[in-house]
């Protein structure tokens, strides 16, 4: 008998991406808080929300969310939130 050991996680392959432009503040600011619905991330955006509205004043959150699928994209949601939000947070729950 002869066993073959595999690894099964894929190859990656890095893609530089330049960094989104740090706000001077969130004052007066449209926050997206982005959840895939994974367990608790909703939980999580809620605590971040709070404790931005404590520290920041004026601040607008809009909420998206996404049913999970592991490796899907939703550029249409994605063009929207970049569309009309200065900043996103995002969790996906695990």
């Amino acid at each position: 008998m002869q066993i073959e050991v595999v690894n099964p996680v894929a190859e990656v392959r890095p893609e530089a991406v330049a960094p989104a432009r740090r706000l001077d503040s969130l004052s007066g600011k449209r926050i997206a808080l982005w959840w895939n619905s994974k367990l608790r991330g909703d939980v999580a955006l809620s605590t971040v929300a709070e404790a931005i509205e404590k520290r920041f004043s004026n601040v607008t959150f809009v909420h998206f969310s996404q049913q999970y699928d592991h490796g899907r994209h939703f550029p249409q949601i994605y063009d929207e939130a970049r569309k009309s939000c200065d900043a996103v947070v995002a969790t996906t729950g695990d």
